[in-house]
Parts: C-alpha cells; structure tokens; sequence
C-alpha cells in the first residue's frame, strides 16, 4: 500500500476528528511492542502512516530483524475504525471464517481489542500484510494475458463463497470467548432482544427468504415507528418492500434459495495484486466488513469491470450481460463465468434476481436517507413495470 501524504493525513484527521499521527504514533508504538514485539528493541519497531479507507485508519508496523536479507522485516497492518459503531469482532469473524472454511486469499488476524482497554484507547486489529497493489490502480495498465489470469482467478473465489452455504442467514459473529480458533457463529440481521447466536453450520437453510426478508421490514418498520410513530413514509415502504418479496416468492424466484457467503463490496478496490511470474496475480481479497450470510444471489452480482472497465468503477448492472463489443472482452467475460460456475451463471443476469440483490440490501441496512428513498422507489417502480412478465 502506498503511504500517505501528509496532506492527506492532515485532511483525514480533520474530517475523522483523529488524533494526529504525530502523536497518535507514540500509542501505536506501545500497542506494538506490547501486543507483538515485547522482547525487541523499540529502535527495531518501525510505525507508518498508510493510505486509509473510509471505514478505517491503516498503519504499517514492521519489526527489524537479522535474518537473511530476503526477510530481514516481520509487516503488519493495524485497522482502526473511524466510527464508533464499528464492531471489530464481527470483522474478525469474517476473516476467521474465511480461513476455516476456503482457500480464497485474505488477510489473517493476528491480534484484535474491541474495547477501549488498551494503549490506543479505541478497538483495533491487527492482520498480516500483504504483498500487492489495489486492482482499481493497477488494472488498466495490465496487458490482456494478466486481465485473463484475473478473470480466471476472480471466477474460483466467486465460485467459493458460493459453495459455502449456511443454515440460516446473517452476520458472522465469534464464540463468546472471543477465540479465533473456536467454532463461530451467526447473528439475524435484526435479531430480536431474546435471540441468541447460532452456530454456523454447513447445511440446508431452515428459513424461506421470503420468511427472512419479511420479518426484517416488519422490524425495521416497527423500531422506526418505536422513533416516529407519524413517520408513514417508512410504514408504506417497508410494507412495499414485503408485497415485492411476497410476489417474488410467489412467482417462484426466490423458491428453494440457500444461503451463502457474500462479500458486498469486491470492487477492485477492494483486491490486491502481484503480477510476479508464475504466481497467483490475485494476492488478498480485502474488506470483509461487509461479508454475511445471505441468499445466493447476493454473491452473483456481476463484476462487470473486468470486461467492461471504466475508470470512475460506476457500472450499471443491467447491462452486465449485453454482448461485450471486442473478442477480447468476450474472452475475459467467459473465462470469469467458466471459474465462477453454474450457481453464478443461473442468479447472475436475470433481472429479478438484480432486483432481488437491491431488495436484500435494504433488508440487511434499512432506509437511512432520502437518497434511499429514491432508489428504493425507482426499484419498486421497475418491478412494477416488469412484473407481469416475470416469472421463473
């Protein structure tokens, strides 16, 4: 990752309200030598500043050894959430999920606090880094062969998270020991007071998605009428979204849907790679915050970049499955669906299913603005436009 500047730095200390990284860097040293170096020199421990995300704030430690010069440097990466509603050990979950039941590349956690109790006085992780460059700046100098490599590449871990189903939907949550290596579980997207974790197990689902999708809208109707109850904006809404769900179900397209793994944001961004000879291109798949257990089609989102790349990463879903315009795009587009599998190729392109991905999304994060409210009304309005056609 690159570092960065000191603009940048200033500028994301003022918008986040962080403690700069003069000071800030002091903690970090201390967390370092504490948590994973407590026997090195702290001359030995070297802390940087690394270009963050909107979600948290990156920091390179590396330690100073007397290895052999191809090691001579242990690297890791310290993530600290900007906000305070982040929840590091849902985060971790994910990871450890990802490292108990695959093969698809992703950073390891080594060390992790949720609380406020330690030198840094807010929760943190700690991961291996990871040798790589983001796919967003590195993908348009590739040549065809690497982008080919990709697509392939892209299509197995597309074709992993599928295989991985789950009983019920929901996020991945740790034991209640907080131990990595202990077996996990999965909490509701809007669970009830009572309901407790369920331990994640590989086998059918016990719940429809209908059934799944119209118990959250009636949640989140019901806490945001607890807030307002005049609020008949939200009321209507969420009533729309469960009649779409109903005639979905209805109509057979969500009949029979398992769940699966699904990581909400594998936008290039969120991909490292190394195009070093004769090795995997693909180094991480990062940014699993976003990752839960959801109706299959939720990882069947097309990634339409990779034979239809734009700079500014805006696609638009609906084209996703138009005849791409080059032999060299067609290529990269059947290599990607080839890896990726049958599961990805029958809940990729049809529209229902694009329609039903939107409508899971607001089932997991509700409608918090009014630029939600515009999308969910312009979906609402193109199921209504097409339902008299659609049927599975």
């Amino acid at each position: 990752m690159d570092s960065e500047s000191n603009s940048e730095s200033d500028s994301s200390t003022v918008i986040y309200d962080h403690e700069p990284f003069s000071t800030f860097r002091d903690r970090v040293l201390a967390l370092a030598h504490r948590t994973l170096w407590p026997s090195a020199s702290l001359q030995d421990i070297t802390v940087s500043r690394l270009r963050g995300g909107g979600f948290n704030r990156i920091i390179g430690l590396d330690l100073q050894t007397d290895g052999p010069s191809e090691c001579k440097a242990i690297r890791y990466i310290l993530r600290v959430p900007r906000f305070d509603a982040a929840q590091v050990d849902r985060d971790v979950a994910a990871l450890c999920f990802i490292h108990q039941h695959s093969r698809i590349p992703a950073p390891q956690v080594i060390s992790f606090d949720e609380t406020e109790d330690n030198e840094l006085q807010c929760p943190y992780m700690i991961q291996n880094r990871i040798v790589g460059k983001d796919l967003f700046s590195t993908y348009p100098e590739l040549d065809h062969s690497a982008r080919c490599q990709i697509a392939e590449e892209l299509g197995a871990i597309f074709n992993q998270m599928l295989s991985l189903r789950s009983s019920i939907p929901g996020r991945l949550a740790l034991s209640e020991d907080k131990d990595i290596n202990a077996p996990l579980y999965v909490v509701p997207f809007h669970p009830p007071g009572s309901v407790l974790p369920t331990q994640y197990r590989d086998s059918p689902s016990t719940r429809s998605v209908c059934e799944l999708l119209t118990a959250d809208f009636q949640a989140l109707k019901a806490t945001a009428l607890e807030i307002d109850p005049k609020n008949t904006a939200i009321s209507t809404t969420m009533d729309d979204f469960c009649d779409m769900a109903t005639e979905l179900d209805s109509r057979g397209w969500l009949a029979g849907i398992p769940y699966t793994l699904a990581h909400l944001d594998l936008a290039p961004r969120n991909i490292l790679v190394d195009c070093s000879p004769e090795q995997p291109i693909i180094t991480a798949v990062l940014d699993w915050d976003s990752a839960v257990l959801a109706p299959i089609f939720m990882c069947c989102a097309p990634p339409v970049w990779i034979w239809a790349w734009k700079d500014d990463e805006d696609e638009d879903e609906r084209t996703a499955n138009e005849e791409p315009p080059t032999p060299e795009a067609r290529q990269l587009k059947q290599l990607f669906e080839d890896a990726a599998g049958q599961d990805y190729l029958k809940f990729a392109y049809e529209p229902a299913y694009r329609l039903s991905r939107r409508l899971v999304r607001f089932a997991i994060d509700g409608v918090r603005s009014n630029e939600d409210f515009k999308e969910a009304k312009t979906m609402l309005q193109e199921w209504h436009s097409m339902r008299p056609i659609m049927r599975a």
